[in-house]
């Protein structure tokens, strides 16, 4: 029954529209590809970084560099900070990666796994109990989200495991999508 839904999902998805949308993405990245080439200025980078705006890429550095000030205390610092930057959608490749700059590779990995873990947990309680209602009444008519919540309530663990392990679902966003879900 339940690959019966996601084959009907897939089914509806008319490759004539599909087709259309993958020539425009690649139209625009030829676009944008043309624009850079013809004005290699590698200051634009660095106007970009230095702008007043939010950036949380600077702030991640910044927390980053307060971290490896700290000292053995850094390390619950760093769990607390990736906890909070996956609920706040921050990159988590910055802090993955600082994590191997400061702690090393083995270190830093644990960390980085209780970190992520922990938040990918807060995220879905967050998902599940704050924002579940709301989500719920702006998609209650729509029938493809319904059959794949359904879906996701019978076999929760396969299709967790089988969407973690794809690089096409952002880690953040699976973590409150979950919450929304019926699964367990």
């Amino acid at each position: 029954m339940n690959k019966l839904i996601i084959i009907q999902i897939f089914k509806s998805i008319d490759a004539r529209k599909f087709q259309k949308f993958f020539s425009l993405s690649v139209l625009i990245l030829l676009i944008l590809a043309s624009s850079f080439s013809l004005n290699p200025d590698p200051a634009l980078a660095q106007e970009l970084t230095n702008s007043n705006s939010f950036n949380p890429q600077a702030i991640l550095r910044e927390a980053l560099q307060w971290i490896d000030s700290l000292g053995a205390v850094g390390a619950i610092a760093f769990i607390g900070l990736y906890i909070i930057a996956t609920v706040a959608f921050f990159p988590g490749s910055i802090l993955t990666l600082g994590a191997g700059v400061i702690f090393g590779a083995v270190w830093g990995s644990l960390y980085v796994f209780i970190g992520a873990t922990l938040g990918a947990t807060a995220a879905f309680l967050v998902g599940r109990y704050l924002a579940r209602g709301w989500v719920a009444g702006k998609i209650a008519d729509n029938k493809k989200f319904a059959a794949i919540d359904q879906a996701v309530g019978k076999e929760g663990l396969k299709i967790v495991l089988l969407t973690r392990l794809s690089p096409i679902f952002p880690f953040n966003l699976l973590n409150y999508a979950f919450g929304i879900t019926g699964v367990s």
